[in-house]
């Protein structure tokens, strides 16, 4: 079934080469930043899907606050850029309306009502 559907949709499995940058290494750093701030923040918890979404969320947040680089004005300020600021439209601060501190204690709750 899942080799018809593949051959029907003309799909091509198109692998990038391990350890050549060239080839997906910026994706691939992205997702080891995630599997890196998942561990450390996790360590072995279940977490429930809403609470698992509301992680990743919060992880994808850090990332995209990362400097790209700098953009200098008229008074010859450097302001950072940052992918957030492409995701935004040019919103100075974006606003988060769960933080990784609510998230810990929601799970310490749970964890001392069972």
């Amino acid at each position: 079934m899942v080799q018809n559907f593949i051959a029907k949709e003309r799909i091509i499995w198109k692998n990038i080469i391990e350890r050549s940058p060239w080839w997906g290494g910026f994706y691939e750093r992205l997702v080891r930043s995630v599997k890196e701030s998942l561990h450390k923040i996790l360590g072995m918890a279940l977490l429930s899907f809403e609470e698992m979404t509301t992680l990743l969320t919060e992880i994808e947040a850090v990332l995209n606050l990362k400097l790209l680089s700098c953009v200098y004005e008229e008074n010859d300020e450097p302001r950072p850029l940052t992918p957030m600021h492409v995701l935004n439209f040019g919103q100075n601060q974006p606003t988060y309306s769960v933080t990784l501190a609510e998230i810990l204690e929601k799970m310490l709750l749970q964890n001392h009502l069972f």
